[in-house]
């Protein structure tokens, strides 16, 4: 049986949180807007649906899309200058799944130049087949659409597939394409918490993945 896993990009390859929040809060501050009431609006969410809300609000003539290329721009210079590293353990576990036979993938709702960039940064491009992001489809998470693109790039199945995800609307996306998820959960700051009702399952050290999907697939089998 082919055997597959889709990981999210932000918060679960690495730890990108604090560099949007550092691009957010620049273009935030040269647009001349109130930085501690807007920018907690922005997490988790796709920056264009984040910007349409901001323009909505501020009575700002910028299109959503016209800023979220800005904000981009900005995120993609602070991320060549930040050392990122990939996530604790995540190498380890990508490894282990490439040599049990799984095909891996990533479907994030950011564009595809930040993603280039991060995966290139972080040095983990070549770990997988398919990478989908958010302008590549028509609608972003919760939207199931980077996870059915992202499987149609890889010739799968839902069912043979599993996606790794940090935020709610990430799983979101990913049940709806119909994909079994695992949560991470390595948030530190309470009000940024998810609350991961509909994943399957949940961890807090990207190493208690790859025993979690192997066990899946040996129930799978059984």
């Amino acid at each position: 049986m082919a055997k597959f896993v889709v990981f999210d990009m932000d918060g679960v390859l690495a730890d990108t949180e604090p560099l949007h929040c550092e691009s957010c809060r620049a273009l935030l501050e040269k647009l001349h807007l109130d930085v501690a009431a807007i920018l907690p609006k922005a997490y988790a969410r796709s920056k264009r649906e984040f910007w349409a809300e901001v323009i909505r609000e501020n009575g700002l003539l910028s299109t959503a899309d016209e800023l979220t290329r800005q904000e981009f721009g900005l995120l993609i210079e602070i991320v060549k200058k930040s050392g990122l590293r990939p996530t604790a353990g995540l190498c380890e576990t990508l490894q282990k799944l490439r040599e049990a036979g799984f095909t891996l993938a990533v479907a994030s709702s950011s564009d595809r130049v930040y993603v280039r960039a991060v995966l290139e940064v972080t040095g983990l491009k070549k770990y997988f087949t398919a990478v989908v992001c958010g302008n590549d489809v028509p609608a972003a998470k919760p939207a199931p659409d980077v996870y059915l693109r992202a499987l149609e790039l890889c010739g799968a199945k839902a069912e043979q597939a599993i996606a790794v995800e940090d935020s709610d609307t990430g799983i979101a996306a990913a049940k709806a394409a119909g994909l079994y998820c695992i949560g991470y959960d390595a948030v530190s700051d309470e009000k940024f918490r998810q609350k991961f009702t509909f994943a399957e399952a949940v961890v807090h050290d990207m190493r208690e993945v790859f025993p979690l999907i192997a066990a899946h697939f040996e129930e799978k089998k059984a």
